[in-house]
């Protein structure tokens, strides 16, 4: 039988949410696994966050992650950041860094443009960087989006580059 634990604090601050998950040692994990997470939401528009995990495995498996987050919604335009960090123990050149950013301006109710980008640092290894433009449109049921992305070195690959357009369209009955 799964053991694991989940728990939702309820609101001890206007906004303020907590969640916790545990799994148990078992077989192929000598440790719990503890996941945590802290939610800001208490000023119209912002979400400021920051979570943890342990994966609970022992020796060069065990993992830690952590990442910090926020979102502002104001006006036409939301903005969002994300920063985060793995670190596998008792390895040293397997320490990764991750960041993002995104920004989307709504034109009206029916016009929506969007542009994102991440990064992803990895020990000893070229930087993985990906960009995204985005556009949407909807016309009472029919929704068509765009987007034109660039992605460069790939899994960390600096002989791995790739752009990629996709178009969407979807209806709704």
């Amino acid at each position: 039988t799964d053991n694991s634990f989940f728990y939702t604090a309820p609101e001890m601050v206007d906004g303020l949410g907590v969640k916790v998950s545990y799994t148990p040692s078992g077989t192929g994990r000598p440790d719990g696994t503890m996941s945590w997470n802290v939610e800001y939401t208490g000023i119209e528009g912002l979400t400021v966050g920051y979570a943890q995990d342990d994966n609970g495995l022992s020796g060069t498996s065990e993992i830690e992650y952590d990442t910090a987050y926020v979102k502002y919604a104001f006006g036409s335009f939301t903005v969002g950041m994300q920063e985060g960090e793995q670190d596998q123990k008792g390895a040293t050149t397997s320490d990764d860094e991750y960041s993002a950013f995104g920004i989307s301006y709504q034109v009206n109710d029916d016009l929506t443009v969007s542009y994102g980008t991440n990064t992803l640092e990895k020990s000893g290894s070229n930087d993985q960087e990906a960009q995204a433009l985005g556009i949407s449109y909807t016309m009472g049921s029919l929704g068509i989006a765009l987007s034109m992305n660039t992605v460069d070195n790939i899994a960390n690959s600096a002989t791995n580059d790739r752009d990629a357009y996709q178009l969407g369209l979807s209806f709704a009955f």
